[in-house]
Parts: structure tokens; sequence; C-alpha cells
């Protein structure tokens, strides 16, 4: 899997849709408005987690080949040289007159090509290349996992930073209203007509207003931080966020559960590590086959000696032989090994279930929320409509002097408190929305 398709992939699912994209695949500077689509694609280029997985693969991906399996000859250039300076003293059998020579030198060089192959060790070359297949595969299956994993807490991010940046728009609105409403109190008490309990009630609750609003203030900037740490960004970045919300079609629970028990990277990294764990008993069991295996050569080998009968000497030809490796006692190391991959099978079985029932508990819980947020939505959204008709009313009404401070201050608070409701339910829906297309594995393709 190249990593720029992945990036390429990603773009065209989350920008084909969207009409305000720009160079997102570039380090973001804070100086532009971001989209959901532009911090994913940030986080894709330069999340610290993606780049590690991505990293990871690559390395899976190097070591799937033929040759580290095992399964290619190796081929080897030798050579090499020797001299030696002695005082030699020879004497010779068959009435040969001994020789004595002083500084008697002797050289001698040789080089070959070798060949090495292993034609037969119970297939376990062969068990071994589909075995760095298949972690190749697993691999690939983590980093879509950890793909998903950013892209979520980073959706997650976003959706809670938007939902305070509305929630500070809904409180610079209700401070708005209590400084209106303080300015009245104290020119009604300037004219005799209001008291200065009213005054000090309409001070408190603007004194609350304001430190809601330092407390919200608070909260943008530490998700902001977190955001530009997500999309390995400038910590100190300023973000503005675009929190219009544009919900998905409608999703019908059936269709999700049914692609979540195909798609699901948990269920099928799940599937990759059974397979592994089936050609690792394989290979335990090729420990119990005969090695064969071939070597041949071709090489020199040439002397010069300076004293004795055979003065020069060379040697130019080929070589090969077979060698035959049997297993007859291992002290049990083949046994424990079939035993160990026998209960590898076991646990790989076992773990697939446990990921399964994890996979469909988790589509009922976030389908749960997924319906309970709309629920909410289009309730409050009804309540939105009275909750401010009822504060212009007691507006008017304070100004006749037909209700108390205390009775307005309950009408701005009801409008504040159905604001923050909607606001929340719009953003979790969102959140549940793309939790369920994590799980029915549409999120990232």
């Amino acid at each position: 899997m190249n990593w720029n398709n992945i990036i390429a992939i990603i773009a065209l699912i989350w920008v084909s849709n969207s009409s305000v994209f720009g160079q997102a695949t570039e380090k973001w500077d804070g100086s532009n408005k971001l989209t959901v689509q532009n911090c994913i694609l940030l986080v894709l280029s330069s999340n610290f987690d993606v780049t590690l997985a991505n990293l990871n693969t690559e390395l899976a991906e190097n070591s799937a080949t033929m040759g580290n399996a095992g399964l290619l000859p190796s081929v080897s250039a030798n050579g090499g040289a020797n001299y030696s300076n002695n005082n030699t003293k020879l004497e010779f059998a068959g009435g040969i007159p001994p020789a004595n020579v002083d500084g008697a030198q002797s050289t001698g060089y040789n080089g070959s090509i070798g060949l090495n192959y292993t034609v037969f060790n119970g297939f376990a070359n062969l068990r071994t290349f589909d075995k760095l297949k298949l972690s190749k595969d697993l691999s690939e299956a983590q980093l879509r996992l950890t793909i998903e994993n950013a892209i979520i807490t980073t959706i997650g991010v976003y959706m809670d930073l938007a939902k305070v940046q509305e929630d500070i728009k809904a409180l610079e609105e209700t401070i708005a209203i209590s400084q209106t409403r303080l300015k009245r109190a104290e020119v009604a008490q300037s004219y005799g007509s209001g008291s200065t309990l009213q005054v000090y009630s309409a001070k408190v609750d603007l004194n609350t207003d304001s430190i809601n609003l330092l407390t919200a203030i608070n909260a943008k900037a530490q998700l902001s931080r977190q955001l530009n740490y997500l999309m390995g960004s400038q910590i100190d970045n300023r973000v503005d966020i675009d929190t219009e919300v544009k919900a998905f079609e409608n999703l019908v629970f059936d269709e999700v559960m049914m692609r979540a028990k195909l798609n699901n990277v948990l269920l099928v990294m799940a599937g990759i590590q059974e397979n592994i764990a089936e050609v690792d008993q394989k290979l335990a069991m090729a420990n119990q086959y005969p090695t064969v295996a071939l070597s041949s050569s071709y090489g020199l080998n040439a002397s010069q000696n300076g004293a004795g009968i055979v003065l020069e000497q060379s040697n130019v030809g080929f070589a090969s032989g077979v060698t035959v490796s049997i297993p007859i006692f291992t002290g049990g190391r083949t046994k424990i090994a079939m035993e160990n991959a026998a209960v590898k099978m076991e646990q790989s079985a076992v773990q697939k279930q446990q990921n399964e029932r994890l996979v469909e508990k988790e589509v009922h819980d976030f389908w749960s929320q997924y319906e309970f947020y709309k629920s909410v939505l289009t309730i409050e959204q009804k309540n939105i409509e009275t909750a401010e008709l009822q504060v212009s009313r007691a507006t008017d009404q304070l100004k006749l002097g037909q209700i108390t401070s205390v009775e307005f201050r309950q009408a701005q608070l009801n409008l504040l408190a159905s604001k923050n409701r909607i606001n929340a339910a719009k953003f979790n829906l969102k959140k549940a929305e793309y939790q369920l297309l994590r799980l029915n594995g549409t999120l990232v393709k």
C-alpha cells in the first residue's frame, strides 16, 4: 500500500463534496478557516501517530520478499591471499638430499564464486513467505486503524471546539442582555423607580455570565491546542473553524451493522491474525522434516613455495555438494513449538469472537446516541423559538415593571440552556454519525 495513494483516496472521500478546500496537505499556519475536511487531510499528512504507523508499514512491505523468506539462493564471492617468510629445513625420504633455505618465501591466493540453496526444509521457507505477506497485510490494517483513530479523535475535538465557539456566541448574547438590564436597573434607581437590590442582582448576574464566558474561552484555547497537536501544527496557531454542520443522509441500522461485520478494521485484523496463527502452526510442523541443501562453487586456488619439492601449484575448477539434515532429537523444542502454535490458534479464534461482539456492541451504542441526539435536536429546535419569544416578552414586561428581575433572569437562563442543548445535540449527533461510519469501515477506504 503506497502512502500517497492512501492520502489521495481519503482526500477524494472527504473533499469531493466540499466547496472549501485549499492546500491542506501543506503545513497549516493558522491563517485560514478550517473545515473538517481540511483538518483530516492535515492529520493524514502531519499526525505523529499516523506517520509512525506508515513507517511501520514500510518496514513490513520491505520485509515481505521471497529473498527474505529464504526462497532464493544466496550467491557469494570469496577471495584471499597469504604470505610467509621462514627459514626452512627439509629432509626427504627416498634418498633425496635435504634442503636448508633461509628466507624461504611462500605465497598463496584463492578466489571463488559460491552458490547455496535450500531445496527442501519442510516448506518452512514457503510458510515464512506467507507469514511475511500476512504481516504486511496486518501492518496495513494497523495503519488503517491508526488513521481511523486519529481521524475520529480529530473530529471529536473539532466538534467540541465548534460547540464551544457556538456557546461563546450564546454567552456573548446573554452578556449583552445582562448589560442592558444592568443599565436599565441603574437608570431606574437614579429616577427613584428602582431599588438597589435590583442593581446588585443585575451586577451579580452579569458577573456570572462573564465568568461563564471566560470559562468557555479557556476551554476553546485548550481544544485549539489539542487540535493543533493532532494536525502536527504549531501548538499556538490561532484556530478558526467552520461551525456549520452538514448532515449525512439518513443512516439505516441494518446496513450499518451488516457493513460493520464485513469491513470493520478490528475484524479484518482478527482474520489476518487467525491466518498468521495457522501459518505459525505449519512452520512448527516443518521442523519435523529433513532439510536438503545444495552448494556449488567455481574458483581458483594457487600457491608458490620458496622451498620444497612442489614449488608452484594451482587448481581451477567446479565443486558441488548436497547436504541432508534429518532432525532426530531437538530437546523437545519442536513439540513445544507445535503445542504453542495450537494455543495461538485458539487465542486468535477467541480474539476474533471478542472483536465481533465488541463491534456489535459499539454499533448498538453509537446508534442509540445517534437516535437520541436526533430526537433531542428536533425537540430543542422547537423549544428555542419558545425560549426566544419568552425573553422578548420578558424584556418588555421588565421595562413596564410587570415582572421581577429574578423572573427575567429565569427567562434568560432558559434561552441560554436551550441554545446550549441545541449545540450539544447538534455536534454530538455529528460525532455519533462519524463513529458509525468508522464502525462500518467507510470512514477510511
